[in-house]
């Protein structure tokens, strides 16, 4: 065998090496990720008993879950102090805003005023409450979830509504 017939092996060896090791790394680095990425999301909800326990009852998306909710209010239930409720819901890591008004809340409202031809609902019973905007992060395998929860508080300060939403983000 000649010279250049040498080259040409080991170099086609080589490249034929290379095409070979680049799905052989790419499938070694998705198997990392697929072991890191659920174990991290477990060790963090280990870590928030209220999070896993609403996780535990709603895995899929939703704009409104009732599991969760209901995994929400055996921890908070109706009643519970505003100060209380917001201690419970940051400790867990949300980070909680007051809001005017739920959007959602809004854009019913506004519905049913346009709907039925009014113009001004008198004696609208959301004088005198409080609503609160929490959020949290929480890992998953191909991104993380987005906690939302709503909170009503009535002019006494104790909790009389909530709501809860999950998002799943992906990247």
């Amino acid at each position: 065998m000649g010279w250049p017939l040498r080259k040409f092996v080991k170099i086609a060896l080589i490249v034929c090496l290379a095409v070979t090791a680049v799905p052989v790394f790419l499938f070694a680095l998705l198997w990392l990720w697929t072991s890191y990425k659920p174990a991290q999301a477990e060790s963090f909800y280990q870590k928030n008993r209220l999070l896993n326990e609403m996780r535990t009852r709603q895995k899929d998306a939703t704009n409104d879950s009732a599991s969760a909710r209901d995994a929400l209010l055996q921890i908070l239930p109706l009643g519970t102090d505003r100060e209380a409720a917001l201690a419970v819901l940051r400790r867990e890591g949300f980070d909680c805003h007051n809001i005017p008004e739920p959007v959602t809340d809004t854009r019913l409202r506004q519905r049913f005023i346009e709907g039925r031809g009014l113009t001004n609902i008198p004696n609208d019973d959301r004088t005198g409450k409080n609503f609160v905007n929490c959020q949290a992060g929480s890992p998953n395998v191909y991104g993380y979830t987005t906690w939302i929860v709503d909170l009503e508080f009535g002019a006494d300060g104790r909790l009389s509504e909530v709501g809860v939403a999950t998002w799943n983000i992906f990247i």
